[in-house]
């Protein structure tokens, strides 16, 4: 197989921190020359249990933590797309739009998102996107799939490979030992999201505890692989 390097790799996920989940991956990626690009549904506007904070305050918090941990794991861009938390079901439309547009713009080789079909994600914003990245990374080679992009000089694209993290039935594993160190400082750059643990990668390491996960597992980073490829990560 051929490693992935000097390609372009969207990750769509619906709210800061939640690229953590594949953080290993994305730092693998990123130090072999590939041109990476998280893309974030939400603002983050309703990521505090405290109502003495207000939505747009830790909305900007989460913005400046999100800075910080792209900037550990090797981004050169975040893309905000701006909708509040827990809307996205309810903005699925405009949603659609934004997300067959910003894989139109940025012309990814690879889209890394939410397994959508996961049994018990509770969260809704984890499943709409999951669902429109799958569905615009499958048909955004389609010309007649919003055609007025090509009134703004945006051509149809083939994305070449689609992978689902959260899956519940993944093919597909990296090997994120090398990185390991680096997803969990980039996961602590989340301070607001820490509730009671020390730091946000405990709180993350626990949530593997309770799901069951073995350590020797933490250092793999699964996925359902969509496309047949002989490529790598």
């Amino acid at each position: 197989m051929n490693v992935i390097e000097g390609k372009k790799v969207l990750v769509f996920t619906a709210h800061p921190d939640d690229e953590v989940a594949c953080g290993g991956t994305i730092a693998k990626l990123t130090r072999n020359n590939n041109d990476v690009v998280v893309v974030i549904a939400t603002n983050g506007d309703k990521g505090t249990h405290d109502p003495s904070v207000l939505p747009e305050e830790i909305s900007k918090t989460r913005k400046r933590e999100m800075d910080r941990a792209a900037q550990i794991l090797g981004l050169d861009k975040v893309i905000w797309l701006g909708f509040d938390d827990g809307s996205l079901e309810a903005n699925r439309d405009l949603l659609k739009e934004s997300v067959y547009r910003t894989i139109r713009e940025e012309k990814p080789h690879a889209v890394i998102t939410f397994d959508p079909w996961k049994r018990w994600d509770p969260h809704p914003d984890h499943r709409t996107i999951g669902f429109v990245a799958v569905e615009a990374a499958y048909l955004s080679n389609g010309c007649w799939y919003y055609p007025e992009h090509l009134e703004d000089g945006l051509q149809p694209h083939d994305v070449d490979e689609i992978y689902l993290f959260h899956s519940d039935d993944p093919n597909y594993s990296v090997d994120i030992k090398d990185t390991f160190d680096v997803k969990l400082k980039a996961a602590n750059a989340h301070e607001s999201q820490r509730l009671q643990f020390p730091t946000f990668g405990e709180k993350y390491l626990n949530g593997l505890k309770n799901q069951g996960v073995s350590e020797e597992d933490w250092y793999k980073e699964k996925f359902r692989k969509v496309n047949d490829s002989d490529l790598t990560f």
